[in-house]
């Protein structure tokens, strides 16, 4: 038995998230840069538990960006151009697209992310990524997040996929160890070459 399917992590692999220079020259801006929410969030978003609820579905985004324009001196209208700047085609790893839609028809080929509610229509239609896939799983439909097993449960099930013929990209190494746990062939992504080659590599040895 070989590898089938392949799965994607979204932000992080597919999109290029903002670097921390980035970020911090818009703190600075707004006069931001020792608000401790803030800090706090940027320092580790993945104990944010405001970043928690968007991506269990608990929090609509929508209602997030509106919730964030009253408690931060920021305009609704600036959080709508930040957030098409950090979801823009161009921020895409081109690379990885690549490979995916080169692997699409030959072996299944999905998304699996902890993301919010919005998630899909980027990824659907204003990134138009749903050509290159077979499915997406979103967090926030399912209510669970990575490294729940029970999310890559859900996975397998909605794929009609075996954990031992599947293989993750991700770039939080606690996801990729919680999937390798769960039987699944899992690579983090550190950097696109390193990622794309160990894939390929496993591909080769597996598919």
């Amino acid at each position: 038995m070989g590898i089938r399917t392949i799965l994607f992590d979204f932000g992080g692999v597919i999109l290029k998230m903002p670097d921390l220079k980035w970020i911090r020259r818009w703190q600075k801006l707004f006069g931001l840069q020792d608000h401790p929410e803030i800090a706090g969030m940027l320092a580790n978003p993945n104990e944010s538990q405001l970043v928690k609820d968007i991506c269990l579905g608990k929090i609509p985004e929508d209602e997030v960006w509106k919730a964030v324009s009253q408690r931060w001196p920021i305009k609704p209208s600036t959080f709508q151009r930040l957030r098409k700047r950090i979801f823009a085609k161009r921020k895409l790893n081109k690379n990885v697209i690549n490979f995916m839609s080169e692997m699409h028809g030959d072996y299944q080929t999905a998304i699996l992310s902890n993301a919010g509610d919005r998630t899909r229509q980027i990824i659907e239609e204003d990134l138009n990524l749903g050509r290159h896939l077979d499915e997406i799983i979103i967090s926030a439909e399912e209510g669970l997040i990575k490294p729940d097993p029970r999310l890559f449960q859900i996975t397998m099930e909605r794929l009609n996929a075996l954990p031992e013929m599947t293989l993750f990209l991700d770039d939080s190494l606690e996801n990729v160890l919680a999937a390798r746990d769960f039987g699944i062939h899992a690579v983090q992504f550190i950097q696109t070459h390193q990622a794309l080659e160990t894939m390929r590599e496993i591909l080769a040895k597996e598919g």
